[in-house]
């Protein structure tokens, strides 16, 4: 019930996030808004297409430029979209332009192996596991809060 009550809450702020910050010329988040996140070390975010993935690195961006302070963020992908990583040459650029060493980007295995793409085909940096949906559930056990749009 607790978690329930945490995933929900974590929904809300990021959603009321989205409005501040569509009214925000600096692309930061408040300040009252940034101190309920600083609650929550782990965040997760799971994207099997290519609009959520962007708005994961992006939300990434905007939470690091706002100075909330998180331990772990990770974006798990599955589904086309790693196909799209690999054949869409700008969508591999916005990718690369936006990894860096406080992100983890967790891709599937079963994914790769069914669309016949390698780990060499993607961004460096990115880390295969097993398979998304039980990374997902990992995550959810060592308490990150995922959403999954």
């Amino acid at each position: 019930m607790k978690k329930t009550f945490q995933f929900l809450s974590l929904v809300a702020v990021m959603l009321f996030s989205t409005a501040v910050i569509s009214q925000n010329s600096s692309n930061t988040i408040d300040k009252s808004v940034v101190k309920t996140l600083n609650k929550t070390p782990n965040l997760g975010f799971g994207v099997s297409e290519e609009r959520p993935l962007r708005s994961a690195f992006m939300m990434y961006e905007q939470l690091k430029q706002s100075e909330v302070k998180f331990d772990n963020y990770e974006i798990v992908v599955w589904g086309m979209v790693v196909k799209d990583i690999k054949e869409n040459k700008e969508l591999f650029d916005f990718i690369t332009k936006y990894m860096d060493d406080g992100l983890t980007v967790s891709i599937c295995a079963v994914a790769l192996d069914k669309l016949g793409v390698t780990k060499e085909d993607l961004p460096k940096g990115f880390k295969v596991v097993d398979d998304a949906y039980v990374r997902i559930f990992e995550l959810q056990a060592l308490g990150y809060n995922v959403l999954i749009p």
